[in-house]
């Protein structure tokens, strides 16, 4: 294991990491001036609801993934502060009711018994480096690459992080490179190294640019 210790962060306004993209990849920064500014939501520690909020978003719409979210956290009790304890009281009956699938109501109840089993905390999290705690967390069944990619990017703000997985993020390199085809996760990668080590920027404008036309 990596020693542990502070780990960089992306700040709101990222500007060093904007001047290396334009310069490394002229099609990105025509993308960048299109998109405008580099905005994340407002950060959230990488806690046990965050990381049930992620299984639950799992290839849903922002809209349907928020509103189980809401009722997820309805059921729970407790906020945003839901504890493992308070979804392993829950049948599965009820957690299904709220909107969650079977797989995810399997996930999010491995994730409770890890989450206590291992006494997990934010701050163990924070310390790990972004390839180890991909490792760590994907030992919960229904937790992969994806999800913790997710939690990395957009609670721990890592800023070298390259969701390949991502359809929306592969959609994006289409469209910014004028490719013809998808181009696979492989190709994917490939074309972001070039970004590295800034992926998890230039991912973020790959998002922005699904809905412009100028991009079809």
């Amino acid at each position: 294991m990596k020693p542990a210790g502070k780990h960089p962060r992306l700040p709101q306004r990222p500007h060093a990491a904007l001047r290396h993209l334009r310069a490394a990849d002229p099609l990105l920064a025509r993308a960048i001036e299109r998109v405008g500014a580099f905005k994340l939501p407002t950060s959230r520690p990488a806690t046990f609801y965050s990381l049930c909020r992620a299984i639950i978003g799992q290839q849903l719409s922002t809209t349907v993934a928020g509103a189980i979210a809401s009722r997820f956290v309805t059921l729970c009790g407790e906020g945003e502060q839901v504890a493992p304890k308070s979804v392993l009281k829950l049948s599965d009956e009820q957690l299904r009711a709220v909107g969650l699938s079977g797989a995810k109501t399997r996930s999010v109840r491995s994730l409770a018994e890890f989450w206590q089993r291992e006494k997990l905390t934010h701050e163990r999290l924070e310390q790990m480096h972004d390839d180890e705690l991909i490792d760590y967390l994907t030992q919960v069944k229904g937790i992969g690459p994806w999800t913790v990619k997710m939690i990395l990017i957009f609670s721990l703000r890592r800023p070298d992080v390259m969701p390949h997985e991502d359809l929306g993020v592969r959609v994006g390199i289409r469209k910014i490179h004028r490719m013809k085809e998808m181009p696979t996760p492989k190709e994917a990668i490939a074309i972001a190294e070039k970004w590295a080590p800034y992926r998890s920027v230039a991912s973020w404008y790959c998002w922005q640019v699904i809905p412009m036309k100028e991009f079809d």
